[in-house]
């Protein structure tokens, strides 16, 4: 009988989050994807614009980075603002600053034009994606976040398979249409949507569970039971020792080596690609959807069966060392299109699949404005590397006038970041090992 309820009550609870996912996420995963154009544009734009203004590897490395700095920078203070505000009114507000900047990357005229607008850009986007995150986090228990931040990630892998393309089209296309060159005309109509979106956000988007009209009210009262169970478990944390907090500070170490390699192929997957003797920019673009599609697979696969077995510790590791094998095949086999690409597959895939898992972990610890403060400032050291990736790669590429050098050094950091999971995975097994402990002479008593 108790087997029978509980059953009832789970199938209830799956069609319920099945129906928040479908009105909920279509919306976020555009937003995302839309912001993610700006990570995979920029690279599409790089051999135009560093011949019509002048710039070489090691400026494009250093103003490709920038954007992370900017980025980090203006983490924490979003997210409290969020916090504040609510998602609605300011993931609107994030959506129409970045829009308008990204299509002032078209007035760009210079190398130092070229830094200020690419920290604009940064400071204009952040904390979209922590705000999603804390946003998610008052919808869905632990137990289902690694697969629907999954969906979250899907934008990754949607902007690579549309905007690489679309890039590649804009820019072969429309260059002299209004004496405007390709890659203008590519800033400015691929900025456009997200001030389209700021408009759908504001009117679509509920700030929480009780505000959702689309919610019965005995749906929103099994939504806010199941969020305040799990809040109960959860410690009681200051903002200020959020920053203290060895867990935290482990988890935004281990961000960092995800998000150099992440920003490793995002800049460069074109480059790569190229290596191999593809010079046609529409081609260019095509096949540099390859490995965002395979990346989508792997993505879900892997989020969905971590979800289903409770298990963090192998998926994420096994994700990561996939992924360092992806770099190596892309750097041995350089001259090879076809290993190359699948190489980038798997190197994608990898760092894909890893970020909705690693999401898992410090919103299963973290709560309320605690919660919003830790998710911000993990993701702004993680993005650190974002400036530090574009730069090193870059920097030894104009030394070497290769990108192996550069590939080895992102994959060998990202190798190390495995090795610091596996004492955050220690810790967290130590430490539940006594409450087990305890729940099991309790059982006996």
């Amino acid at each position: 009988m108790g087997e029978e309820t509980g059953r009832s009550k789970a199938g209830s609870d799956d069609a319920l989050y099945r129906k928040v996912t479908l009105y909920v996420m279509p919306l976020l995963i555009t937003c995302y994807t839309v912001s993610y154009l700006d990570r995979i544009n920029i690279s599409f734009a790089k051999p135009h614009m560093m011949g019509d203004l002048g710039l070489n590897e090691a400026v494009y490395g250093l103003g490709a980075g920038l954007f992370f700095l900017g980025y980090a920078a203006s983490e924490i203070p979003s997210n409290l603002l969020m916090h504040h505000f609510g998602p609605r009114r300011w993931l609107s507000r994030i959506l129409m600053t970045w829009g308008l900047i990204s299509m002032g990357m078209m007035l760009v005229w210079s190398e130092y034009s070229f830094y200020i607008f690419r920290i604009a850009l940064g400071i204009g986007e952040a904390g979209l994606f922590p705000g999603v995150i804390f946003y998610l986090m008052r919808w869905y228990p632990t137990e289902r976040r690694a697969t629907v931040t999954s969906l979250f990630y899907l934008a990754a892998p949607l902007a690579g398979i549309f905007g690489a393309p679309i890039s590649g089209l804009i820019i072969a296309h429309m260059h002299g249409t209004a004496s405007l060159a390709g890659w203008q005309w590519m800033f400015l109509l691929e900025g456009l949507p997200a001030v389209l979106l700021a408009f759908v956000v504001w009117f679509k988007l509920s700030d929480t569970i009780e505000d959702a009209s689309w919610l019965s009210s005995s749906e929103q009262v099994r939504l806010r039971a199941n969020i305040d169970a799990e809040n109960v478990r959860k410690p009681e944390m200051g903002i200020l020792d959020v920053f203290k907090n060895v867990d935290v500070l482990l988890l935004a170490a281990i961000l960092f080596g995800i998000v150099l390699a992440q920003s490793g192929i995002f800049f460069y997957l074109p480059s790569l690609i190229k290596g191999t003797g593809v010079t046609d920019t529409v081609q260019l673009g095509i096949y540099s959807a390859v490995p965002y599609a395979g990346a989508v697979i792997v993505m879900l696969a892997v989020g969905r069966n971590s979800d289903r077995k409770r298990e963090r510790f192998l998926h994420f590791v096994g994700s990561c060392l996939f992924g360092v094998a992806g770099f190596l095949i892309s750097v041995w086999f350089k001259h090879n299109l076809v290993l190359v690409l699948i190489g980038l597959s798997m190197a994608l895939g990898g760092v894909m699949a890893v970020l909705p898992v690693f999401w898992s972990l410090p919103t299963a610890a973290l709560k309320d404005v605690s919660a919003a403060a830790g998710i911000a400032f993990i993701n702004s050291i993680g993005l650190t590397a974002g400036f530090f990736a574009p730069f090193i790669i870059g920097f030894l590429t104009q030394s070497t006038s290769t990108l192996d050098l550069g590939i080895y050094c992102v994959a060998g950091i990202w190798t190390a970041c495995v090795a610091v999971s596996v004492v955050y995975f220690t810790r967290q097994k130590s430490r539940s090992a006594p409450a087990a402990v305890g729940a099991s002479a309790g059982a006996v008593r």
